[in-house]
């Protein structure tokens, strides 16, 4: 039985550090030019802040995935990303112009797109029955793609110790797959 109070104060604990790492100032520093939050460097503290972020959609999905089908959970999803497009659609950078600003703008829409989609098919993954513990993941691996499809379009390199990972996270689909 775990301790109710004990789970109140990690709770806590936990949002109160995500509202510290979305609300710290970036520092950037005049030695080395690297920006830093709350004393990382930012990359890893917006990393983190992922990794924390996602790790809970991952199992509100399950749980929404119980009383709505893929589509409908798709849709409201895409509702409550609305507050976040508002307060990003404010920011000063959403109103730069340029031919770049417009050609990023395109990309972005088929990122939404093929994101969509994919959040789709994960949606049915777990309305069908998959577990939140194995089709997140298993659906996590989709840098597989990303290195693959940057490798042969981008023309990108890979190390040789960079290919065994790939190998590894091929091997990792086919465990959690057991």
């Amino acid at each position: 039985m775990t301790d109710t109070n004990s789970q109140s104060k990690t709770g806590s604990y936990v949002r109160t550090e995500i509202l510290t790492l979305m609300t710290a100032p970036t520092v950037v520093s005049s030695r080395t030019g690297a920006s830093t939050i709350a004393g990382l460097p930012a990359w890893l503290a917006y990393s983190l802040l992922t990794i924390a972020l996602w790790g809970a959609w991952g199992v509100v999905s399950k749980v929404a995935s119980g009383g709505i089908d893929a589509n409908t959970n798709q849709v409201f999803f895409t509702l409550g990303l609305l507050p976040l497009m508002l307060i990003m659609w404010r920011s000063p950078r959403a109103r730069a112009s340029g031919e770049h600003r417009r050609a990023g703008m395109a990309w972005a829409f088929v990122t939404g797109i093929l994101g969509g989609t994919g959040n789709i098919a994960f949606f049915h993954a777990l309305v069908v029955g998959g577990k939140a513990s194995i089709v997140v993941p298993t659906t996590a691996l989709f840098p597989l793609v990303t290195v693959i499809l940057a490798i042969l379009l981008l023309h990108e390199r890979i190390s040789n110790l960079q290919k065994v990972g790939l190998v590894l996270a091929l091997a990792a689909i086919y465990l959690l797959s057991m």
